[in-house]
């Protein structure tokens, strides 16, 4: 068995799909089909019952290729806040621990519903129109004016 730490998780390990050689005295290791073993780490940790770990966070993060500074951006708080989520600094919310799962299933089934509205809700432009919802009737229909 190898303890993939690498990745960043203290509780991976792979039973098999890595070579361990020597070459000039050093051990080097390398692992088959990384992108897949990371999409499989990430989809453990989506179907987990339990919150997300900071570390997990981290990693679901880094998979989505998101900086700290854009996921919260996305998701109305500040880069600070995910930093302090991702060094077990502060309790990772229910509702952001499930927005970023949904972001990484959504990333994964290619929909991008979640992340549209995440991006539309943390735009400042999109919250201050939906201070005003302005609508129009045509032909016996109402409908939001163009």
């Amino acid at each position: 068995m190898y303890h993939y730490s690498e990745c960043g998780l203290p509780n991976v390990y792979l039973k098999n799909g890595f070579k361990v050689e020597q070459i000039d005295g050093e051990e080097y290791t390398s692992i088959d089909a990384m992108n897949d073993l990371h999409q499989t780490i990430a989809q453990a940790i989506t179907d987990s019952p339990l919150g997300l770990r900071s570390v997990e966070f981290k990693f679901l993060r880094i998979e989505l290729n998101l900086s700290q500074k854009m996921l919260g951006h996305r998701f109305g708080v500040s880069e600070q806040t995910i930093a302090r989520y991702e060094k077990g600094q502060s309790d990772i919310p229910r509702t952001t621990d499930a927005a970023l799962r949904s972001l990484y299933m959504e990333k994964l089934e290619k929909n991008s519903s979640v992340s549209y509205f995440l991006d539309l809700l943390s735009d400042a432009e999109a919250q201050q129109a939906a201070q005003k919802i302005l609508l129009e009737e045509i032909e016996n229909h109402w409908g939001i004016a163009v």
